[in-house]
């Protein structure tokens, strides 16, 4: 749970953005400075504390529709696969990083069947099944 409050997530994150942008004191008018002076305020604080509960809850979303979507069962399992490698590979980034592996693991398992199989749902595949069972006997 104090992981996904995001207290310390946000601290860390932002101290890292901080590091990258550079200081954030303004030693001209430009845009970098402007985005440090952001990066270190309490607004981005609040921002990304909030990353770790809709990562955890997007990855919550993606398993629902694993364990109770209508697609396939060789869909699902092609799913839940993509997923278990993503976080797999994530994990070097701590629960975050597992967050978002299954997600791009899901993401990409959903681009790929999207692909291979036309982009179309089982009901509409079943739909086109009958209407060219209706053609073929002349009805339509």
């Amino acid at each position: 749970m104090r992981f996904l409050s995001g207290k310390g997530f946000a601290k860390d994150a932002q101290i890292d953005i901080i590091k990258r942008l550079g200081t954030g004191v303004p030693t001209g008018a430009g845009l970098g400075s402007k985005v440090a002076r952001f990066a270190g305020g309490k607004g981005a604080r609040n921002i990304l504390r909030a990353v770790p509960g809709l990562s955890a809850a997007l990855v919550g979303l993606d398993v629902a529709d694993v364990v109770a979507g209508q697609d396939s069962l060789a869909n699902r399992g092609m799913d839940a696969a993509a997923m278990g490698i993503g976080g797999t590979l994530g994990a070097v980034g701590g629960p975050l990083g597992i967050a978002a592996g299954a997600g791009l693991g899901k993401m990409v398992s959903d681009g790929t069947q999207f692909i291979l199989g036309g982009g179309k749902s089982a009901e509409q595949r079943k739909i086109e099944e009958a209407v060219k069972l209706l053609q073929q006997r002349g009805l339509v």
